[in-house]
């Protein structure tokens, strides 16, 4: 069973590591070929709708995990030099990146996040 409307955390994820491809309104070169849906007759692209709710929700994000996101997937900036500048841990860079995914997930989804767990449960019962 699915969640109609359920943005997955693959996807996200997959927004995030080929965010250079959304802003430039262009495919990443691995992605699959399908139909993203019936064409926009607005001339606003499904891809542009992705980042711009996916940037909507980083900007939403806490400070710290903010600029982790922004440093991992969007400026694409080492790991080493994220740690040095932040004073961080890799351990806390690698939580708030995990973080970060979740709460996008969470934005992006709203109350159907809420409703997965309940799906889960529901169905090892059954």
């Amino acid at each position: 069973m699915e969640i109609e409307g359920l943005i997955k955390k693959l996807t996200i994820i997959g927004w995030l590591e080929n965010y250079e491809y959304l802003e430039a309104k262009d495919t990443p070169p691995d992605a699959m070929p399908g139909n993203s849906g019936p064409k926009s007759y607005d001339g606003v692209s499904a891809s542009q709708l992705n980042k711009l709710m996916l940037d909507q929700a980083i900007d939403k994000l806490p400070k710290l995990t903010k600029a982790i996101c922004k440093a991992h997937w969007v400026h694409k900036i080492p790991v080493k030099k994220t740690l040095q500048t932040l004073e961080i841990s890799k351990s806390v860079y690698n939580d708030r990146k995990k973080q970060a995914v979740d709460l996008i997930y969470q934005d992006l989804n709203g109350i159907r996040a809420n409703y997965v767990g309940l799906l889960d449960k529901i169905t090892n019962k059954a």
